[in-house]
């Protein structure tokens, strides 16, 4: 159950907030080094429809990029409910959407060339040395529509 923010946390949320922008950003410009600097060392990311249990960091970023190769993305988090636990300890949940879309000629690595999505992130943050990284993060999904590349008629 959610509780009321105390004032003394307003300056963590924006903090997290900001860390989540920068994921997304990092996520659509394939800003690959920088994505890996907002995670911890040990941080997982856990995507259930493709995973069986969550990856560490470095498997998940080389994940991300096989999937978008030659895609071009938009992700984007809403409506964050963010819980500061401790001092260095939060967890949130973000709405989200997202829209990739390939070539019609070089589809995803799953054999896509559109995918839409709505579902949620559930994060766990950590602060280290007076800055938020994300710890994990776990997507689930309440909608997708995914297309397979055109068959081009002869």
């Amino acid at each position: 159950m959610r509780t009321a923010v105390k004032s003394e946390n307003v300056a963590d949320i924006l903090a997290i907030q900001a860390l989540k922008a920068a994921y997304f950003r990092c996520v659509d410009t394939r800003d690959w080094e920088g994505l890996t600097g907002l995670f911890t060392r040990n941080a997982t990311v856990f995507f259930p429809e493709q995973q069986d249990q969550p990856q560490p960091i470095n498997t998940a970023i080389a994940l991300y990029q096989e999937a978008l190769v030659n895609a071009v993305s938009v992700h984007h988090g809403h409506n964050p409910e963010i819980d500061i636990i401790s001092a260095d300890y939060a967890r949130g949940i973000w709405a989200m959407e997202d829209r990739i879309t390939w070539p019609n000629d070089k589809p995803s690595s799953m054999g896509l060339e559109y995918l839409h999505g709505y579902g949620h992130y559930h994060d766990e943050y950590r602060k280290v040395d007076g800055l938020w990284f994300i710890e994990s993060l776990k997507v689930t999904r309440l909608w997708v529509r995914a297309t397979p590349p055109a068959r081009s008629v002869s």
